[in-house]
């Protein structure tokens, strides 16, 4: 059975890998703009259950969103 994490602990995993600031509520956006898929990741109980594997999706979709910057930037 997979793995499945709530927005505010998809922002802090992402945080922690990137060093950047993630603001939850940008997540949440995604999914109302459709940009993210509802399908793959169903609201549960009032809380949004995103499988371990999409997080990376997720990552990339704030990177496009421009709402966190690329690591080659933030090396810098």
């Amino acid at each position: 059975m997979p793995e499945y994490l709530i927005v505010s602990e998809v922002a802090r995993a992402i945080q922690e890998a990137t060093g950047a600031s993630v603001n939850p509520r940008d997540i949440s956006t995604l999914f109302y703009q459709r940009i993210l898929r509802d399908d793959l990741c169903p609201i549960v109980g009032g809380r949004r259950m995103i499988p371990a594997d999409y997080v990376k999706q997720v990552e990339n979709a704030l990177r496009r969103a421009g709402k966190i910057a690329r690591r080659e930037a933030a090396a810098r």
